[in-house]
C-alpha cells in the first residue's frame, strides 16, 4: 500500500523553480574592467576651444554610442572675445598686476578666453525639469535620511532645558553656586576665556584706550 504524496513546501517549490530558471537562462558576458576603462569615451578637452596646435592628444578618445547633446555643440561665432584694453581694465578692477609683456598678456588672454568658452559650455545645458541642488551634498534618500534632524539626535540637549513661565518657554537649566546664577556651559564651545586676549581689562569688561584718551592724558601730563 502506497503511502499519499506530501505536498511540497512554499521553499521547496521557489528552490525547484530557481534551478530551473538558472540551468535554462543564457550566461551573462564576462567584461574585463581593464578592457573597459583602457580607452577613455569622453575627455575634459570637448568643453575647451580648439587648441591652435595640430598635435592629437595623447590618449584617443572612441566614439559615443550615445546621441549628442546641445553640450556637444561648437561654440558660436558671435561669443564675445576679450580685447586687451578689457584684460587691462579687468585687472584694475580686481587690483590685480598689469601683464609686463604682450607675451604674458596674449597667455592671460588665451586662459580667459578658454575658461569663458568652459562657462558657456555649462549654460547652453538645457536645464529644463531639473530642480537645482540646495547645497553640494548628498541628496539620495538615503544621504538625507542620515542628515535629517530628528528628535533623538537632540535628545541629549532637550534634557539640558526646562519650562519656565506661563508661555512655558523652553530655557537652558542653570546649574551651579549662587542660586543658579551661573549658566552650564558647553564644553569646547562657551568655555573659552573671552578676556584672554586683552591686554587691560576691568572686571569682566576689556579696556580699550583710544587715541584722544591718550593725548589727553598726555596734555594733562
Amino acid at each position: 500500500m502506497t503511502s499519499p504524496r506530501r505536498p511540497l513546501s512554499r521553499l521547496t517549490r521557489r528552490l525547484l523553480s530557481t534551478g530551473n530558471q538558472s540551468s535554462t537562462a543564457p550566461p551573462r558576458p564576462q567584461h574585463d574592467p581593464y578592457a573597459l576603462l583602457s580607452r577613455p569615451t569622453w575627455s575634459i578637452r570637448a568643453l575647451l576651444p580648439p587648441s591652435p596646435s595640430n598635435n592629437p592628444p595623447s590618449h584617443p578618445v572612441a566614439p559615443l554610442s550615445e546621441p549628442t547633446t546641445e553640450i556637444d555643440q561648437p561654440p558660436s561665432e558671435n561669443d564675445p572675445q576679450i580685447t586687451p584694453q578689457q584684460l587691462t581694465h579687468l585687472l584694475r578692477l580686481s587690483a590685480l598686476p598689469q601683464p609686463p609683456t604682450q607675451t604674458t598678456s596674449h597667455r592671460l588672454l588665451t586662459t580667459l578666453h578658454a575658461q569663458l568658452h568652459f562657462v558657456r559650455d555649462m549654460q547652453r545645458v538645457n536645464t529644463a525639469g531639473v530642480a537645482p541642488l540646495h547645497s553640494i551634498r548628498d541628496e539620495t534618500p538615503q544621504g538625507l535620511l542620515e542628515a535629517t534632524v530628528t528628535t533623538s539626535t537632540l535628545a541629549e540637549a532637550l534634557q539640558q532645558e526646562e519650562v519656565v513661565g506661563r508661555c512655558r518657554r523652553p530655557r537652558r537649566r542653570r546649574t551651579g553656586k549662587g542660586g543658579g546664577q551661573i549658566q552650564m556651559q558647553i564644553e569646547g564651545v562657551e568655555d573659552w576665556d573671552v578676556l584672554a586676549g586683552a591686554g587691560e581689562k576691568v572686571g569682566r569688561y576689556f579696556v580699550v584706550r583710544s587715541g584722544k584718551g591718550e593725548a589727553a592724558k598726555e596734555g594733562g601730563e
